[in-house]
C-alpha cells in the first residue's frame, strides 16, 4: 500500500494545470489554447503532461497536431468546467465591482420595479460611471443586510436620510375594447380585478366616487399588481391602479382610463439611504435623480380619457 510521503504520488494539487487544462479541452487545440491563456504550446503541453502524471493516466490522445479528449479527460473536463466557469464569473463580476462604482437599490414594490423603475434606470446618468444592481424583497431590510437606497411605499428605516419622493395617484384603466363596451354602463355594471398586495386601492378610489363598496363587482382578484395589469391588458376587467404603474401602458395606449378621476391616495412613494452605505454621496445622487424623475413622470401630459 502506498504511503501519503511517497514520492511518486504528487502532494500538491496542480490548480494552474487544472485551468490550462480546461482551456486546451474547450479549444481542442493546444496552439488556441497557448493564445487565449498568453502561453506557449509548449507551455500548454507542460501543464497538462503535470495533471496527466498526477491522474496516472492520459487527458488527451494525440495524433499530429491534432487532440481529442480520452474518456477520462471527457469526465473530468464534465466535472470540472462548470465550477471553473463559475470562478471566472466571480472574478470578473469583483473586478468590475473595483473597477468602477457599483450601487444597489432595494425596493420592497416588485411591480413598480419591473413596470417603472428598470425602464426608467437608463435615464440615470451620474457624472461617474455607475453600475446599479437591483433587488426586490417585501421584508424590512435587517441592520446587516447589504444595500445603499431603499425605495418603498411601506417601509421605513429609524434614523435613515429620507427622500420624499411623490404622493401616489389613483387611476381607473381597462383595456381599450372594454373602456368602449362599458361606456355608458354605470359602475355597479362594470367587472374589476384586484390586487391583494393593496385591498385598499379599489375602496379608496370607489368611495371617493360615492360608490358604495357593495356596489363593487370583482371578478377576480391576483396576489400582485403586476399579474392584475397584464390581466387588464388583456382585457378581464377594469383595475383601479397607481397611476405611476401603468404610465407606459397608458402611453402606448394598451390600456385607456375608463374613468377620467384621479384619486390621491394616502401612501407615498420614499426612498431612504442605508446608514451603513459605503456609497452615500452616489446614493444621494440617485435619489435626487429619482425624484426629479417621479416628478417628471407626474406632471407629464396625462394620458387622456379616450371617447368611446
Amino acid at each position: 500500500m502506498m504511503s501519503k510521503t511517497d514520492d511518486s504520488s504528487p502532494q500538491t494539487l496542480p490548480l494552474n494545470a487544472v485551468r490550462v487544462f480546461v482551456e486546451a479541452a474547450r479549444q481542442l487545440n493546444f496552439s488556441r489554447a497557448g493564445r487565449v491563456l498568453g502561453m506557449s504550446q509548449g507551455g500548454v503541453s507542460r501543464h497538462v503532461a503535470t495533471l496527466e502524471r498526477y491522474f496516472g493516466q492520459p487527458l488527451f490522445a494525440r495524433s499530429g497536431t491534432s487532440v481529442r479528449l480520452t474518456d477520462a479527460g471527457r469526465l473530468y473536463f464534465d466535472t470540472v468546467q462548470e465550477a471553473l466557469s463559475t470562478i471566472e464569473l466571480a472574478t470578473r463580476q469583483l473586478a468590475q465591482g473595483q473597477a468602477g462604482a457599483r450601487l444597489i437599490v432595494r425596493t420592497s414594490l416588485p411591480t413598480f420595479a419591473m413596470t417603472t423603475l428598470i425602464p426608467a434606470l437608463p435615464g440615470f446618468q451620474p457624472e461617474a460611471p455607475v453600475a446599479v444592481d437591483l433587488v426586490t424583497s417585501l421584508s424590512p431590510p435587517d441592520a446587516g443586510d447589504s444595500y445603499d437606497v431603499l425605495v418603498t411605499r411601506d417601509l421605513a428605516i429609524a434614523g435613515a436620510e429620507h427622500w420624499l419622493l411623490a404622493a401616489e395617484n389613483l387611476v381607473c384603466v381597462a383595456s381599450p375594447a372594454r373602456c368602449r363596451k362599458f361606456a355608458h354602463q354605470p359602475i355597479s355594471q362594470w367587472q374589476f380585478l384586484a390586487a391583494q398586495s393593496r385591498p385598499d386601492v379599489l375602496a379608496a378610489w370607489s368611495a371617493q366616487l360615492g360608490v358604495q363598496a357593495t356596489g363593487i363587482h370583482v371578478s377576480a382578484s391576483f396576489d400582485h399588481y403586476f399579474l392584475a395589469i397584464a390581466a387588464a391588458t388583456g382585457g378581464m376587467g377594469h383595475l383601479v391602479v397607481p397611476e405611476l404603474l401603468v404610465a407606459e401602458p397608458l402611453r402606448r395606449g394598451h390600456l385607456l382610463r375608463a374613468s377620467p378621476v384621479v384619486v390621491r391616495g394616502d401612501a407615498s412613494y420614499s426612498a431612504y439611504i442605508n446608514p451603513r452605505s459605503t456609497a452615500p454621496e452616489t446614493a444621494r445622487v440617485f435619489c435626487r435623480w429619482l425624484k426629479g424623475w417621479f416628478r417628471q413622470a407626474q406632471d407629464g401630459p396625462p394620458a387622456a380619457l379616450q371617447k368611446h
